[in-house]
């Protein structure tokens, strides 16, 4: 059962992150052709791909932290029970702050409510949801850790 959810999560991590990345690159393209093509833009453009950024930097996170896919440096050991005691502790640090963040970020969502962003005319709180997106992810991929550890087999770890 833990299994599938961590093979859920990380499936629409992967996900979501390609779809960011791609509508990003859309973006960018359609402002592209039409500044130097038709001489004009997209005022909204440049607020939306840098909150898309965020996000999947964020998201991107959790999805390393899910996999063990980040650079890892081995300041214990390499196998045996102190690195995996190394591990669920580093697991548990990441669960405590990834539910930190996600709990400060709505303090920081409620300080900005009200406020407009510029060309958008929206919420300046929009800003932040990636950041309790990100909070909320990294908990639950340090979780999922700590209670299902990824197979050491199918790690992408370099």
């Amino acid at each position: 059962m833990i299994r599938t959810i961590r093979a859920l999560f990380e499936r629409v991590l992967r996900q979501l992150c390609g779809g960011l990345l791609a509508v990003i690159v859309l973006l960018a393209f359609l402002q592209v052709v039409l500044r130097y093509g038709f001489a004009s833009s997209i005022v909204w453009v440049e607020e939306i791909s840098v909150l898309l950024l965020l996000l999947l930097a964020w998201l991107g996170a959790a999805q390393l932290w899910l996999t063990q896919s980040h650079v890892l440096v081995d300041l214990i050991a390499r196998h045996g029970l102190r690195r995996r005691v190394a591990d669920r502790l580093i697991d548990l640090l990441g669960l405590f702050a990834g539910a930190a963040l996600a709990l400060y970020s709505l303090d920081t969502l409620d300080a900005f409510s009200g406020i407009e962003m510029g060309s958008l005319e929206l919420d300046a709180s929009l800003r932040y949801y990636p950041v309790l997106a990100g909070g909320v992810g990294i908990a639950l991929a340090a979780l999922l850790n700590l209670v299902a550890p990824p197979d050491p087999e199918k790690s992408t770890a370099l």
